[in-house]
Parts: C-alpha cells; structure tokens; sequence
C-alpha cells in the first residue's frame, strides 16, 4: 500500500509540476550516435549502417517487474551524393520508444537526420549534422492506486475504496510535439601502414545540442491552454573517442567520454574498450571473415559503473553491458542497474582492405 501511494504521488507530480525530464541515453554511448549527436550520421566506415539498441534499468526500484524499458532502431546511409569527391551527404532515421513503472510513462520519437561532411585533408573530416522529429508522450493511470482511494475497510478486504485521482482535473493521456537539432563533429585518422601493422590512430570528437526550439510539454496542455507553456530543457553534447592501434600486435585500445547537460541535470560517462583482433578478412578468398573480441568498462560518475563486451564477426557485432549502481540508490537497487544490448550491421565488411579509410571511422 505505502508502495502504490509513494508511485501515485511521484505520477502526479509528474503530471501537475513544471518539470523537466531527461533525454533517453545508452551506456554504450558510441553505439547510438544519433542520439548523441546528429552530425555523427555517415561517420563510419561503409555504405550503410542499421543498429538496435535496448537497455532495461531499474527494475528492483519500480517493483513488479515495472523498471525503465528503452529500445531504440536506427539506420544510416554514408553518402548519396556519389560525385562528390571532397565531402558526403549522409541521411539517417531512428526512432526511440522508453517506458517505465506501472503507469506506463512513455516517450515514442521519430528523427530524420541529414549530415554533411567535408574532408578537410586526407586526415581530417568536418561534419554538420541536423535532425527533425516528431516525439509523443504517454501515460495510462488506470493501475495506479491514489491516497484518496484508501479507506480501513477497504484495505482490510484487499482492494481500496473509491476511484479517481484526488479530485484533480483529468490529465490528457497523451501529448505531442516537434523536436529539432544539430550538431557538429570532428574526426581524424590514419590509415595503417599494411593490413596487419596495426599502426592507425583514430580521433573523434564533437558537440551538439538537442531541443532547439524547446518544446512544451504538459499533459494538461489540452485540458488548460495556460498549463501548456512548460518547455524542455535544451540538451547539451560534448563527445570524444580515441582508437589507437598498438603497432605490430592484435591490440587496439580505444577510450571514451561523453558529457551531457539538460537545465539542472549532468552526466558524465568516461571509459575504456580493448579490443582485440581474433582474425583478418582473407585478402584473396573473402570466405574467412575478420572477427574481433572488446572488453572493457566505463564509470559514470556518481552513478554506477559499467562493464562491457563486445564481439564482432565481419559486418555483424553485438555488445553488452550491465550497469553497476554504485550511488546513494543502492540501497534501493542492491547495486542492480540494468542490461543493456546492442546489435550492429554494416556493409561492406568493416574487416575488409578498407577498414582503415581515412574519411570513414568506425567507432
């Protein structure tokens, strides 16, 4: 009973405050750049690119099975401008579903994004990024149980008296908006000195902010005009990754940090991957396919750390990672975070001649 009262109250702080929410996010921050970062899109070495990601957080917190469920489909072409010698033009749709405790919270978003990059030298690439989508929210408080409900006899027999909400005006279930960003990003790379040198030096970086036209968000928005004026924060982006080979071994190390801030909250997430070459494309036949083992771990700062793996097997690689809760919420969680899971398809082969390209990276 306390439980079901505790949750009512936190739905309808949600439904009756001026609160901002924070963005969905993935642990292997690398793996979903379209979320991270517009400009990312066609930033990686092949034609194109489709990934799934799933992650499922917090499920010992919200009880009976109910934590933060967030999946997440994405697909990238490289470049559709095919004359354009110095530069590329690359498109890309995700779209994002996250829902979380007995209330079904949910937020459902569909982007296009079109990023154009330029390649400065045979070294260095600039990119701009810009994304346009259309996001939906959602609740459902027909499960939820409300204080006003609560009588003695009621209790007594199992059930709760009553219906309703606490007298307070019936929320809209739904509300929906447009969404807008932008982001640029940076990346230089070297191309080994043969196929088994290993000597490459990768760097990318970038900045992006999501949210610029600050939509309004409000399940009340329909009910009552004046209530319809709460705005999402802006999103703000900062990336990096480094993959540098070890020269002459199978060994690649390949470090990361991203850091977002959106109005009072910030993240810090910051790591490191070694990935280790099991095997090379057959240069002659093409029937031996590359394959690749990663392993590593990544903090994020305050909250929980985050061990990962990753295995990779010619145009197909699947990663996972389970977030350890290392913060105050432990005494909630135990230390459970969540799994999460990703899927990668890209094509051609990334383990082929050309996996060291000095305009396409692969992260």
């Amino acid at each position: 009973m306390k439980k079901s009262i505790i949750t009512a109250i936190a739905v309808f702080g949600l439904l009756s405050a001026n609160c901002f929410a924070q963005d969905v996010h993935f642990s292997q921050f690398y793996e979903s750049p379209l979320t991270m970062n517009p400009a990312l899109c066609g930033m990686y070495n092949g034609d194109i690119l489709a990934e799934l990601n799933y992650k499922n957080q917090w499920g010992t917190v919200m009880g009976s099975g109910y934590g933060f469920n967030t999946f997440e489909a994405a697909f990238q072409i490289h470049n559709i401008a095919k004359k354009w010698s110095k530069a590329y033009l690359s498109p890309g749709l995700n779209v994002y579903s996250d829902k979380s405790g007995d209330a079904q919270i949910g937020e459902t978003e569909v982007n296009l994004t079109l990023a154009s990059g330029v390649h400065l030298d045979s070294k260095n690439n600039l990119a701009l990024g810009l994304q346009a989508g259309f996001a939906q929210h959602s609740i459902n408080t027909s499960n939820l149980q409300w204080p006003n409900q609560y009588s003695s006899s009621a209790v007594a027999t199992g059930g709760w008296g009553g219906s309703g909400i606490g007298g307070d005006p019936i929320a809209g279930n739904s509300f929906s908006y447009a969404d807008f960003s932008a982001g640029l990003a940076w990346n230089y790379s070297t191309s080994a000195t043969n196929m088994t040198s290993n000597d490459h030096l990768r760097i990318n970086a970038g900045i992006a902010a999501f949210h610029l036209n600050q939509p309004s968000m409000s399940y009340y928005g329909n009910y009552d005009p004046s209530m319809a004026g709460v705005k999402e924060y802006m999103r703000y982006v900062g990336h990096g990754l480094i993959e540098y080979g070890i020269p002459n071994t199978n060994v690649q190390l390949v470090p990361s940090i991203v850091y977002y801030l959106q109005g009072p909250a910030q993240e810090t997430d910051f790591g490191i991957k070694v990935r280790y070459i099991l095997k090379q494309d057959s240069k002659y036949t093409g029937n031996i396919k590359g394959m690749a083992f990663d392993i590593g771990g990544y903090y994020r700062l305050g909250d929980a750390f985050i061990p990962f793996v990753q295995l990779e097997m010619g145009s197909y690689a699947i990663g996972i990672n389970y977030d350890v809760n290392v913060s105050s919420l432990d005494q909630a969680t135990s230390g459970a975070g969540g799994i999460e899971i990703s899927l990668r398809f890209i094509n051609p082969n990334p383990f082929g001649s050309g996996s060291h390209s000095n305009t396409r990276s692969m992260f």
